[in-house]
Parts: structure tokens; C-alpha cells; sequence
């Protein structure tokens, strides 16, 4: 029993009547009456009852036309996802991103990926840039948005989005937006910082900042968690200098003070493997260069 069996039988089995299933299925009908035959031979059963006027399926007929109806449906269905992974449409994508991703580019660029693909699966793994590179290299993931670049030939690096630095404070601290000035204004508050082991460029970025006015902070505690930060912060366990997206990430008692006097600014990366051919990757690069995630109306 093969497909072009199960295609003339269903034909049949549509019609009950030879002559016109023969014409839709554009064979002889006495070619047609001998491939039915040699299906119910190798089956062992009776598929139709006929007579000189009429055609009906036999309760077997019943049963296999049902069945067979199932089974051409999920070849067609094989098929056509298939070809949708063929062309990168279907699949999934292993992505890995710093906690502050997750409140700018990640939502606007996995929202316009929903639409031109619907059919791609996101998985989502919050990481420190130290494992990223680790992890692209094992294939653990496909991409990733990192921070801190370090230059590797087996892999490929393009800036997508560069956030200001804001000053986060407790609520009830005296420093607001009306009165700031520069970090000079907080040189002797106890800071709260990422550890230099888990990002040496970054954290040593945020001390240049401190050291240009004045001061080396003094750090009492140490997260590689943007929300485990904010939430010591809230309770003037002390006060921390992040990327402003965070400002985007939870109703927390903290005020954001963006620090619009300083140049430097804070780059967020993709980054994937070279020699990836996966297309459902290549979809998701292309949809990714179509963003402009410098509108801020996509962060909100």
C-alpha cells in the first residue's frame, strides 16, 4: 500500500462511481478498477461493494478511508512544514541576553519576529556576558545580546542600541533630578555594583565614571543581577549607576536619574556564530537589522 494507492482509493471512496473518480484523478478507469483491486488484495479485504448501478463502501472501506484521509492530511502537513524549515519560517532560536535586554530590545524585536515569522519558536536564557561566548561556542545557544565584546574569528558582533547611564537612589534619597549636578553629589554613599569578575569592561567603565569626578565608589555589595541591584537599592542598602532600560523593569521605590552630562554611554551587542548557516537565524538577524532600536517609543 503506498501514496498513490491511498490517493485512487480515497478518489473512490469520495465518489462512489469509477467513471467520475477516474476523471478527477485523471486516469483510465479500467487502470483505476485494477489499482483498487490490487489494494484490496495485498489487504485481504473487501473495500467496496459493487453492483451494476451502485458503489458503497464496505464497513473495512469505512474504516480506511478515514484513516487514510488522516494520514494524506499529516503528509501534507510533513510537507509543508518542511519547507517552512527549509526557509527559516519554522523552528527555534536559542537566545541569551543580560537581564537589561529584556526592557529594550528584546520585546519590540521578538514582537516584529512574531509577525514576520510566526511560526518561530524563541527560547530565552538570562546570562552574564562571561558565558556567552562559552555557551555560542557549545551550541548551547544560536545568538545572543552582550555587552562586553571581545574580539573571537569564530564569531560575528554588530552594536544594535547605546542607553545612557542613570544614576538609581532610593526614594527617600535628597539627590533628585531638579538638584543633580554630577556623582561628585554621591561620593560618599555606599554603592552597589556588577562584580569585576563577571564583566571586567563594564565594571571598570563605571569606575572611570566615578574616578573623572573625583572619587573611587565604595561598594558594599555586588550583584551580576539588575533587578537583585534595584531591590537593595530600594532599601537604602545603597545606590548604583545601571543602564537606563532598567528604568522600564518594575514599579520598585527607586528613582532613575539619567546622567545626561557624561559621554559615555553603554552598548548592547548581538552576537552569533560565523559559520551558522541555520536559516531560521538568518531570519531573525534579518528582522533584527529592520528595528531601530534607538526609537525610544519601542522601549515603552
Amino acid at each position: 500500500m503506498d501514496f498513490r494507492q491511498l490517493t485512487y482509493f480515497l478518489g473512490v471512496a469520495s465518489e462512489l462511481h469509477f467513471s467520475k473518480a477516474s476523471e478527477k484523478l485523471f486516469i483510465a478507469q479500467p487502470a483505476l478498477s485494477r489499482q483498487i483491486q490490487q489494494l484490496e488484495k495485498e489487504l485481504g479485504v473487501l473495500l467496496f461493494e459493487r453492483d451494476k448501478r451502485n458503489v458503497k463502501l464496505t464497513p473495512a472501506g469505512e474504516y480506511l478511508s478515514n484513516e487514510a484521509q488522516k494520514i494524506l492530511s499529516q503528509l501534507d502537513n510533513i510537507k509543508h512544514r518542511t519547507q517552512l524549515i527549509h526557509n527559516g519560517e519554522e523552528g527555534e532560536i536559542r537566545i541569551g541576553h543580560p537581564g537589561s535586554a529584556i526592557y529594550s530590545v528584546i520585546p519590540p524585536l521578538l514582537s516584529a519576529l512574531k509577525l514576520f515569522f510566526p511560526n518561530i519558536k524563541t527560547n530565552l536564557s538570562e546570562m552574564l556576558d562571561s558565558s556567552v561566548i562559552e555557551a555560542l561556542k557549545k551550541h548551547e545557544i544560536d545568538v545572543a545580546f552582550i555587552r562586553e565584546l571581545h574580539p573571537d574569528k569564530y564569531l560575528t558582533a554588530k552594536v544594535v542600541f547605546r542607553e545612557p547611564f542613570a544614576l538609581i537612589l532610593p526614594e527617600s534619597h535628597p539627590i533628585n533630578e531638579n538638584n543633580f549636578e554630577s556623582l561628585a553629589q554621591v561620593k560618599n554613599d555606599n554603592f552597589i555594583l556588577p562584580p569585576r569578575n563577571s564583566s571586567s569592561v563594564y565594571h571598570d567603565l563605571l569606575l572611570r565614571i566615578c574616578e573623572r569626578e573625583g572619587f573611587l565608589p565604595n561598594i558594599v555589595h555586588e550583584s551580576n543581577y539588575g533587578a537583585t541591584i534595584l531591590k537593595l537599592v530600594e532599601h537604602n542598602l545603597g545606590i548604583s549607576v545601571m543602564p537606563i532600560s532598567y528604568k522600564f523593569s518594575s514599579a520598585m521605590k527607586v528613582k532613575f536619574i539619567e546622567m545626561k552630562n557624561i559621554p559615555e554611554r553603554t552598548n548592547l551587542s548581538i552576537i552569533w556564530r560565523k559559520d551558522d548557516t541555520n536559516p531560521v537565524l538568518q531570519n531573525f538577524l534579518k528582522v533584527s537589522e529592520s528595528l531601530d532600536f534607538s526609537d525610544a517609543r519601542l522601549l515603552k
